[in-house]
This record gives C-alpha cells, sequence and structure tokens, in this order.
C-alpha cells in the first residue's frame, strides 16, 4: 500500500483492522524503529523500485473535494510510478479518503 499525501498515513492507526496484512512499501522505517508517528519514507528511486515489484497496488489519498496538489518528491514519484505503469481497477471514498486498487499494465524491465 501507499499514501499520498505521506502524511495520508495517519488513516492507518485509525482503522488498523482494514490495513491488516498489507505492507507499507514506501516506508525505510516504520512508526515503531523510527520513533515517529508515521515513519520514514525511503527516497524516491527505493520507492520506484518496491513500486515496480508489485502486482497491485492499494493507494490511500485525499478524497478529490479536499486534496491538494502532489508537490513531495516522493510522492511525486509514487504518482508518476503509478501513471505510468499501473491501472486503476476499484476506487471509492470513504471517510475524506479516497482508496483506490492500481494492478500492472507494463512488465518489468
Amino acid at each position: 500500500m501507499l499514501f499520498i499525501p505521506a502524511a495520508r498515513r495517519d488513516t492507518e492507526p485509525v482503522s488498523p483492522d482494514a490495513f491488516s496484512g498489507l505492507a507499507d512499501i514506501a516506508l525505510a522505517q516504520s512508526p515503531q524503529k523510527s520513533g515517529t508517528l508515521k515513519g520514514i519514507e525511503a527516497e524516491p528511486d527505493r520507492i520506484r523500485t518496491a513500486m515496480l515489484a508489485q502486482k497491485r497496488i492499494l493507494l490511500v489519498t485525499d478524497a478529490p473535494r479536499v486534496a491538494r496538489p502532489v508537490t513531495a518528491a516522493r510522492d511525486k514519484a509514487k504518482t508518476s510510478v503509478l501513471e505510468e505503469h499501473f491501472t486503476a481497477v476499484a476506487d471509492e471514498v470513504a471517510r475524506g479518503r479516497r482508496v483506490t486498487v492500481y494492478e500492472r499494465r507494463t512488465p518489468l524491465r
């Protein structure tokens, strides 16, 4: 799973059962290991590599009515990989968050 913006990672602690069994592929260190509330994200190249190793990605972001433009380098990398290599196959807005499931459309190179 991924969060865009990274601050939407705050969704997981509020609804932990909804994320059971899912791995946050953008994290370099979990909140527990880093001693922070939201963990520490990897560098954009590492996030890109992790994303390209996936067949399916669950994205949690803001609902369209409150979403802001993506500005952080890490979030731009996530968006770029999703646009270039994945197709949205399910999309739902719930509790102020947008949850989209992406499936890979291009093979690894």
